[in-house]
């Protein structure tokens, strides 16, 4: 049988390996052919993988970086041959996983991986996957022992296409403006967030942040046991000082090895999936203890020269880049911009202009924003030609005691591959300046 394969990095390349043992011809249609793998170019170089050619597929499983709009997929749809993503493909290979998956704008991946810190707790087998970077992808448990729960960090990418997906855990942390680059509109966005609940039945749960009114309204829609988490839901997870379910305290704040409030909502999010399980509260607790902090995210590199360095990379939209610069306490030289993903991120720019003591400018939108603060009378700004010349740059304003921060708000492309070769190029400047 012949399948297709849109893309070849790093979730497909576990695929057509599990296709290729069980004999299905293989073709692939790639937009990226300098990006592939050396594993990718030896399927080709030895003809295991074919390049596309025009003909009828058994079905189609599809990067995320294929969007809708895409001619190819257009045409796969016009045609009637199903287009599947990776996530699908690998569900619908194994045998009833139990899946606790994670999605929304910002905090998937920390809210999963402090899941699976809750589980490593508790002693429970479990797979850490999905769409969070560094990481592994979902398909690459094909090759593994069954674990007893999946925890996965899903995007609306991936979820665009699933049929039969279907967590036993669903949480969504928030939905704001983000990847109208790759969506039609905000719509599309969110239909794609909410299809995390379309399979689900009484027997399984839905983790719904009540702050976020676009999630609340999505809540009412859902055939899943809700369970929802935020500053007052007193019927299920909440915080004050103490982080609580229902009626029990389960963690202070302060004993949580990350700063800012989005955070506390992220391990809300995680203590309303352990008590789902039945984990005990101790193991809740120490397993948020002993989170180990994701890099590229609020990364604390330290202090040189009596300046300190934060790389929050992983800041690719104005939601996460204001609670980011708001989580941080001090006098702030930030290194801002990248690609626009729809939105100009204007609330996030006028923060800085009110709050940031200087912000360095780097990448495709510099000249843009740049712009934008000249017509708002800002003047604290300088435009860099790459890495080491913003952290240069930002070194030039700040005095011993300030804090420079990558917080970028906008996508890496352009200047970097990923949001994290940017971070890593800024780690290395860093320790390097």
């Amino acid at each position: 049988m012949k399948v297709l394969l849109l893309g070849l990095g790093r979730a497909n390349i576990y695929v057509a390996q599990y296709l290729l043992e069980r004999d299905y011809e293989l073709y692939l249609y790639e937009e990226n052919w300098n990006g592939l793998s050396e594993d990718a170019k030896s399927l080709l170089a030895e003809g295991k993988v074919k390049e596309y050619k025009d003909g009828d597929y058994e079905f189609v499983v599809s990067s995320p970086g294929f969007p809708d709009s895409k001619p190819i997929i257009q045409d796969l749809h016009k045609r009637g041959i199903e287009v599947i993503d990776e996530i699908e493909f690998t569900y619908n290979n194994l045998k009833n996983p139990r899946i606790i998956a994670v999605t929304g704008t910002n905090g998937k991946s920390t809210t999963a991986a402090m899941i699976n810190s809750i589980l490593n707790t508790a002693g429970i087998n479990n797979f850490l996957g999905g769409n969070i970077a560094p990481g592994k992808p979902f398909s690459s448990v094909l090759f593994q022992e069954p674990y007893e729960y999946y925890v996965l960090e899903v995007s609306s990418f991936q979820l665009m296409r699933i049929k039969n997906f279907r967590p036993h855990i669903a949480i969504l942390t928030n939905i704001t403006i983000d990847h109208l680059n790759w969506h039609r509109d905000m719509n599309e966005y969110i239909s794609a967030k909410k299809k995390i609940f379309m399979n689900q039945t009484n027997d399984d749960y839905a983790l719904l942040n009540y702050d976020d009114e676009r999630v609340r309204i999505i809540s009412e829609e859902l055939n899943s046991k809700k369970i929802f988490f935020g500053r007052n839901c007193y019927e299920g997870a909440w915080l004050d000082g103490m982080l609580h379910f229902h009626s029990e305290e389960i963690v202070s704040s302060e004993e949580i090895p990350l700063i800012g409030e989005h955070n506390r909502f992220n391990a809300l999010a995680a203590i309303a999936a352990g008590k789902v399980l039945k984990i005990s509260n101790d193991a809740i607790k120490n397993g948020l203890k002993n989170f180990k902090p994701l890099v590229h995210r609020l990364e604390d590199l330290g202090i040189i020269d009596g300046i300190r360095y934060i790389n929050n990379s992983m800041s690719t939209n104005e939601a996460s880049a204001i609670a980011s610069f708001k989580a941080v306490v001090g006098n702030k030289i930030v290194i801002v911009g990248g690609r626009k993903k729809g939105d100009r991120c204007e609330n996030y720019l006028r923060l800085l202009i009110k709050e940031a003591k200087a912000v360095v400018l780097l990448g495709e939108n510099a000249e843009e924003i740049g712009q934008f603060f000249k017509e708002n009378q800002y003047k604290n700004f300088v435009i860099a030609e790459n890495m080491d010349d913003a952290i240069s740059k930002a070194k030039g304003y700040a005095q011993q005691g300030d804090i420079i921060m990558l917080n970028p708000g906008f996508a890496s492309f352009g200047h970097f591959r990923d949001f994290q070769e940017r971070g890593e190029v800024f780690k290395n400047g860093v320790l390097k300046s």
